[in-house]
């Protein structure tokens, strides 16, 4: 049994943690375990779905609207955030805890990454004093034992004049808590364990950064998926799992949409609102060491 903890700065972690041999099991057996294929990298995507895989390094290459350099991706995953800037003349680099989506996707960026637990291999990386122009850690610190510890590391990696990408599920916002309040869903509905052990939304992300020795620059919220719970027809929580689906690709139409007609600006005008407005599914924060 377990429940969530409030932490200075209004965020919200879940105690008792696991121990981290608890979660390479967990994960292990969630995502690889048999009978599981090629765990989460299994499924085949739309087209529509692969282009706007890239939407997040080109909303990055905006934000970032300098010279290429280093950049380093804490949780690479299958590759196509650093497929975007080896392409474009980038150092790219990762860190993961499986090569599995980048072997299905790009493998020839094999050699850019290491494969491990990702504090020992940033604590590697800090010893070796190397830095990085560009950080992105995207949908990490949600999952870690140690978020504030991972705030600290990426800080010592950033170079100066640097800049880190960091994402993470705006949860416990205030959408949600109407959602809850019209009886739409179950209270903490948005609660994750062991998954997801840390919970920030738009007003505690910054804060929990600042705190930590980080300047937010730019705070930004993709698409605000919880809208579609507000609707009957399309609500998702507790109803068939086609309904997410169909929200999930409402999602990438409008955001790919958005990019390709009206241009990476747009998109980013449209985050900063939603981050603004405190909706959105996933936190966007760049910022720079303090």
């Amino acid at each position: 049994m377990g429940g969530l903890v409030e932490k200075p700065g209004g965020w919200f972690t879940w105690e008792p943690k696991p121990t981290s041999a608890d979660l390479a099991a967990h994960y292990n057996n969630k995502y690889f375990g048999p009978g599981r294929g090629g765990g989460q990298y299994e499924h085949a995507y739309t087209d529509e779905e692969i282009e706007h895989k890239y939407l997040a390094p080109a909303e990055a290459e905006a934000v970032w609207r300098g010279l290429p350099g280093r950049v380093l991706e804490v949780g690479f995953g299958e590759g196509f955030f650093l497929e975007w800037f080896h392409q474009r003349g980038w150092q790219v680099h990762g860190v993961d805890f499986t090569d599995d989506g980048l072997n299905a996707f790009f493998p020839k960026l094999r050699d850019r990454v290491q494969i491990g637990d990702a504090f020992g291999l940033l604590d590697e990386v800090i010893s070796r004093g190397e830095t990085f122009d560009l950080v992105a850690c995207n949908n990490v610190i949600e999952h870690v034992v140690d978020p504030l510890g991972l705030l600290q590391r990426l800080r010592r990696i950033v170079a100066p004049g640097g800049l880190l990408r960091l994402v993470a599920p705006n949860d416990g916002s205030w959408l949600q808590t109407e959602i809850v309040n019209r009886g739409l869903a179950k209270p903490e509905f948005w609660v994750a364990a062991p998954d997801h052990l840390n919970y920030f939304n738009a007003v505690t992300f910054p804060k929990v950064m600042e705190a930590n020795g980080w300047s937010v620059s730019d705070l930004l919220a993709d698409f605000p998926v919880d809208l579609f719970q507000l609707n009957a027809e399309a609500a998702y929580i507790g109803g068939a799992p086609a309904k997410g689906r169909a929200g999930h690709f409402a999602r990438v139409a409008f955001e790919w949409t958005m990019w390709k007609r009206q241009g990476v600006e747009a998109v980013l005008a449209f985050r900063r609102g939603c981050a603004q407005s405190g909706v959105g599914r996933n936190l966007i924060a760049y910022a720079r060491p303090a």
